[in-house]
Order: C-alpha cells, then sequence, then structure tokens
C-alpha cells in the first residue's frame, strides 16, 4: 500500500498536498464543463427570446472557446507524453476516454466555426454551428461523466458523479453568462428571457450539486471497505470538503443574483470568485477519493 509521506507534531498532521496531476485534471473538466454549460443557457435563451442577441451570443461563443482550449492545454500537462497524445483517439468504438478526447476538440472546432460564420455574415450558417457545437459539448460532457464511472473506482461509480459534473456545468455556464452580461450593452442586463434563463441555470446547477451530496457521500463511505489502495490523507474530511464547497457556492450565488438585480459588478466579480473556490475545493476532493478495487 501506498505511503503518505506526512509531517506530525503533538499537534500539527500535513498530509500530501495535491498533486500537479490533479490540478490539470481540475483545470480541464471545470473549464470544459463551464464551457459547456454556456453555450447550452445561451442558446436556451435565445430560444426563449424573441430577439436574437448576436453581439452577446459571439461573446459567449468566444468565452467558451476560450475556456475549452485552456482546458485542452491543461489535459495536455497531465500526460508524461504530450506528442503522443493523438494515440488516444485509436479507440474510439471501445473507450470512453478516446470519445473524450476527440469529442471535446470537436467542441472547440464547432465553436471557432460558428464564431467564423458569423464576422462573415453567412447567413443561418452560424447558428446551425452553434447547435452542432451544443450537441457536441453536451456528448463530450456524457462522455466525460462516463470515463469515471469505472467498476474498479466504488468512490467514483456513482450517480453523484453524473450530478457532480452535470451541476458544474449549469452551475459556472449561468455564472459566466450573467459575467458576460455585464460586459456587454446596457440592454443585455435585465431580467429579459435570455438573462433570466442564465439565472434559472445558475440556480439549477447549484441544487444538482446539493442534490449529489447524499449520494456521494454514501459511494465514499461503501468504498473504503472494497478498496486495497487508500486514497492519501486530505487536509479536509469528505464531510468538511463538501459543507465548505457548499456554502461557498451558496454565498457565490446570493452575491451573483445581488448583483444581477441591482448591477453591482463590484458584487459580481467576488461572487464569482467565491463560486470558483467552491467548485476547485470540490473537484480536487474528487480527484482525491481515487481507490480501486484490483490492480
Amino acid at each position: 500500500m501506498r505511503q503518505v509521506k506526512t509531517v506530525t507534531s503533538a499537534f500539527l498532521r500535513f498530509p500530501a498536498l495535491p498533486k500537479a496531476a490533479d490540478w490539470s485534471l481540475v483545470c480541464f473538466t471545470l473549464m470544459t464543463q463551464s464551457a459547456v454549460g454556456l453555450v447550452f443557457l445561451d442558446m436556451a435563451g435565445n430560444w426563449c427570446s424573441s430577439v436574437v442577441q448576436t453581439d452577446m451570443s459571439f461573446r459567449t461563443v468566444a468565452l467558451a472557446f476560450g475556456l475549452t482550449s485552456a482546458g485542452l492545454l491543461a489535459a495536455l500537462t497531465h500526460l508524461a507524453a504530450p506528442r503522443h497524445a493523438p494515440h488516444a483517439l485509436r479507440n474510439t468504438a471501445a473507450s470512453w476516454l478516446s470519445r473524450e478526447a476527440l469529442l471535446v476538440p470537436m467542441f472547440a472546432l464547432a465553436l471557432v466555426l460558428s464564431m467564423a460564420a458569423e464576422r462573415l455574415g453567412a447567413s443561418g450558417a452560424p447558428s446551425v454551428l452553434k447547435f452542432a457545437a451544443l450537441l457536441l459539448g453536451c456528448s463530450a460532457l456524457w462522455a466525460m461523466i462516463k470515463v469515471y464511472l469505472l467498476e474498479t473506482v466504488p468512490a467514483w461509480n456513482t450517480p453523484a458523479t453524473a450530478l457532480e459534473f452535470i451541476g458544474s456545468a449549469l452551475l459556472l455556464g449561468g455564472a459566466l453568462s450573467i459575467v458576460a452580461a455585464f460586459f456587454g450593452s446596457a440592454a443585455a442586463l435585465g431580467w429579459k428571457p435570455a438573462f433570466t434563463v442564465a439565472v434559472i441555470g445558475m440556480c439549477l446547477g447549484l441544487i444538482i450539486k446539493l442534490a449529489a451530496i447524499y449520494p456521494g457521500m454514501a459511494a465514499e463511505c461503501a468504498a473504503q471497505d472494497q478498496v486495497w489502495y487508500q486514497p492519501p490523507a486530505s487536509i479536509l474530511s469528505a464531510g468538511q470538503s463538501r459543507a465548505i464547497r457548499s456554502v461557498l457556492n451558496m454565498i457565490g450565488v446570493v452575491l451573483i443574483l445581488a448583483a444581477a438585480h441591482r448591477g453591482w459588478p463590484s458584487v459580481l466579480f467576488p461572487g464569482f470568485g467565491i463560486l470558483v473556490v467552491g467548485e476547485v475545493i470540490g473537484r480536487l476532493r474528487f480527484y482525491r477519493r481515487y481507490g480501486r478495487i484490483g490492480l
């Protein structure tokens, strides 16, 4: 069994800090999921609105592309030999990891084509390409979920994994939609259909994240008696990390809602920052729960 190096005294015990590999996966999953949620809520907002805000849509698509690209770069740092990354595409017929490696870049490509078509003034093409990007993004999100639903890793093989990832997409995507609106024209603000959809998506994401707490805790407790490889000691316990993350998420959502209602950017950005910190804590805890059955 792997031993975790710790420094102990009569009062303190310092567990090993998160590895660089954990951080790369945290950045990749959170950035990609928030990009998918951003595109989904942007399209849902346009469907609910009688007037499509093309300037707002271009901004959100560009933001989604930037997040996806940054996530892909972070994922490359997880690889021992990044130059061999194309080999991951060889088994798309049977491997969810290969499908994820294919679908996320295709999602980014569809976003780029959508922006290019909009700038070139191609009639109808931007909407079609953005819908294609949405389908690819949702497929990538599902593939990402399936990658972690491993029978040999019982702490991950739970409905909580799907709830966590979908909740993050809506929570961060909705928050980013609201942030993007503050950089748009004054007409983008206010409780218009598109803006309201973003708020509803953010709140729904928070509810889904809260709903994931119980099945996640139950799976983690059950996994302790099933695995031979125990996860390294963590600074926070399972209950503490979930409580802190949930409190930070709720504080962030409340501040963002207050900023959206009053038009206070000075409150919006701290609220968004608190939300991101909560999500990072939760995702780090997710990867620290790794423990497998068998070799």
